[in-house]
């Protein structure tokens, strides 16, 4: 590990760790003020400077990726191992949700989404990367993968998004103090719940649509699985936006077959590559 790369890792966990600290200050600091006999929430500029602090840990994670994952020589080619698709995976996911927090209430998606991008920084330091075979940067296969990565990030996102329209659910039945009593509007929360869901299984649907046309072994006996069990993940998501559509489908019902759509999905693609890259 080269000095710039391990001055990267150092970055990422440390700028994660402040944009996490900054977050739960700024929560507890509206919760604090909701508290206070007007109700009135007054403006801060701490979720901004966490939104800043997490974009920066974002850059610096994006390096560690450059270095460690992509080889420029002889050829430039990307090696997308398990911890190396992870970490794709929440980086896409810090973007998005920090993006989406500078216009709308992401701040408790986000302080849910940092420890995991942290965490898979981490694994990627101190873990030994599984047995993969790079892939070239020019290779047709690129476009499949970046489509996969993305559609993977948006639903992970909903996933999330759906724990806490689920912790919001329970807490209208049953009010609690502390920092749930801050969460987003249901409403507002399952809008961008079901934007994100479509997102995804847009995504996804081209994902799997490349992988038909481009990938020669889709339907290899190594890889029947996943490919299955990617498609029973694309009926459980479309069948619930199309519930969500025709019969207004939502709260816990939205939660439960999102969660039960995205452990297919997460069985069927990290669940597979752990098989082939640690156990075989």
């Amino acid at each position: 590990m080269n000095n710039i790369t391990s001055i990267a890792y150092a970055a990422a966990l440390f700028f994660y760790a402040a944009a996490f600290w900054l977050l739960w200050r700024h929560l507890d600091t509206r919760l604090q003020q909701a508290h206070e006999p007007t109700g009135a929430v007054a403006p801060s500029a701490v979720s901004f400077y966490a939104v800043v602090a997490a974009f920066v840990g974002l850059s610096a994670q994006l390096v560690v990726i450059n270095n460690t994952l992509v080889q420029q020589a002889p050829d430039t080619t990307l090696t997308l191992s398990l911890l190396g698709v992870s970490n794709l995976v929440t980086c896409v996911m810090v973007g998005v949700i920090a993006l989406s927090a500078v216009r709308v209430r992401a701040d408790n998606l986000l302080l849910l989404c940092l420890p995991i991008a942290a965490a898979s920084v981490v694994a990627l330091a101190v873990l030994p990367q599984g047995r993969t075979q790079p892939i070239a940067l020019d290779s047709v296969q690129i476009g499949h993968i970046l489509l996969s990565i993305s559609a993977y990030a948006a639903l992970m996102t909903a996933a999330l998004q759906s724990l806490l329209i689920g912790v919001q659910e329970r807490r209208l039945r049953s009010p609690r103090s502390g920092l749930l009593g801050i969460l987003p509007p249901l409403e507002s929360m399952e809008d961008l719940f079901i934007t994100m869901l479509w997102l995804g299984l847009g995504l996804l649907t081209l994902s799997i649509a490349t992988g038909v046309l481009f990938l020669q072994d889709m339907f290899d006996q190594r890889l029947v699985h996943h490919t299955v069990l990617t498609t029973l993940s694309w009926l459980v998501y479309a069948g619930f936006l199309t519930g969500h559509h025709l019969f207004g489908w939502r709260g816990v019902t939205g939660v439960r077959w999102n969660l039960a759509a995205f452990a297919l999905l997460l069985l069927g693609y990290l669940g597979s590559k752990f098989v082939l890259e640690y156990l075989l």
